[in-house]
């Protein structure tokens, strides 16, 4: 192998090596914005699901406080 070769395989190299980092620098934004995107979603279903279990406790409170107005009063033996 001659010097020519030998700086033509480096300047190979080093031009896959910058096309390798280009391709992981774009994945790592990507996965940077889905998670992103992910963490806002996520953050919207904890607000309704927090929202759907204050009505349903609520509600249940209310089914109480009716059930609990309705009993007749205790038997006394």
């Amino acid at each position: 192998m001659n010097l020519e070769e030998a700086v033509r395989e480096l300047q190979d190299a080093v031009t896959i090596m910058a096309h390798l980092e280009k391709r992981q620098s774009e994945m790592l934004r990507e996965h940077s914005e889905l998670i992103v995107a992910l963490e806002e979603q996520s953050a919207k279903f904890q607000q309704r699901t927090d929202q759907n279990l204050a009505e349903i406790t609520d509600k249940l409170n209310g089914l109480i406080g009716y059930v609990a107005g309705q009993l007749p009063p205790p038997q006394k033996q």
